[in-house]
């Protein structure tokens, strides 16, 4: 399947060297089809999560502080870590607990959006749309997994992850958004 995949790709560059070999450069998309085929098969659909009811002691007319909303995405600082790029990234406590990945995360999402994004620039990291308003950042401490692509937070930055329903909700849809160098 990932052949037929291939077979429909752009070329970029062609390049004919001295032993009469080529060398090709392609492009294609790894999200939807290709992301279908090759993301673990433990991602599956995930049903609705639905927010817990705000207290009823908070007044309605008061204007919620960005620590007292729900966070809309995840915001995770990988500089200086020498991570790396996947397709397939996990968040870990310091416990080695996954705080987010394959489990966390929708099958649809990950297929149209890709499990996390990727950037090299903080200050636009917190203004990108995958994250929208309210993003929580947290600082990665180290990394781990298969070549360093797996990030390791504080305990105390995954129990503010943990702290809501409302945070399941935006890691079911992917809106994480890693910065790297």
């Amino acid at each position: 399947k990932v052949e037929g995949m291939v077979k429909g790709v752009k070329v970029v560059h062609q390049e004919y060297m001295s032993d009469g070999t080529v060398e090709v450069t392609v492009e294609m998309s790894l999200l939807g089809g290709f992301s279908q085929l090759i993301l673990p098969s433990e991602i599956k659909q995930v049903e609705a999560v639905l927010p817990l009811a705000q207290s009823a002691k908070k007044s309605k007319t008061a204007t919620p502080t960005p620590e007292s909303r729900p966070f809309t995405g995840l915001i995770v600082d990988a500089r200086g870590l020498k991570a790396t790029p996947a397709m397939a990234p996990k968040i870990m406590d310091e416990n080695g607990t996954e705080v987010y990945g394959s489990a966390y995360v929708s099958r649809e999402y990950a297929v149209q959006i890709g499990m996390s994004g990727y950037t090299k620039d903080i200050k636009a990291a917190n203004l990108n749309s995958r994250v929208t308003d309210n993003p929580l950042a947290v600082k990665g401490l180290r990394t781990g997994g298969l070549g360093s692509s797996d990030i390791v937070i504080s305990n105390s930055d995954a129990s503010r992850i943990r702290s809501t329903s409302e945070n399941l909700s935006f890691l079911k849809k992917c809106r994480v958004l890693i910065v790297l160098d």
